[in-house]
Formats: structure tokens, sequence, C-alpha cells
């Protein structure tokens, strides 16, 4: 789960990218995670670990 954005520099599209790109980069299959970004004003999806 990604959080923790900031309003003025970052926004949820670009986290996530980021995230992928660079666990793709280190060799990870991105089919094999569950990847969500947290909104700043909602709640999230309840995650089970």
């Amino acid at each position: 789960m990604l959080g923790h954005l900031s309003k003025e520099s970052n926004f949820p599209e670009l986290a996530y990218k980021t995230v992928v790109e660079e666990l793709i980069a280190n060799n990870y299959n991105e089919s094999s995670l569950m990847l969500s970004v947290a909104g700043r004003d909602v709640h999230s999806k309840l995650v089970t670990i």
C-alpha cells in the first residue's frame, strides 16, 4: 500500500508507476504483487495480511 502522498509534489498515478518500474527493474514479477495507492481524502479498502 502506497501512502503519505504530498498534495504538491506527487500524485497517485506517478507513485504507482514509479514503484512498479522499480520492482520490475529488481526482478519482481508485477503480477505476483497486489499494489494499491491509499487516497488522501478517503478510506482505503481493507487489506488482509
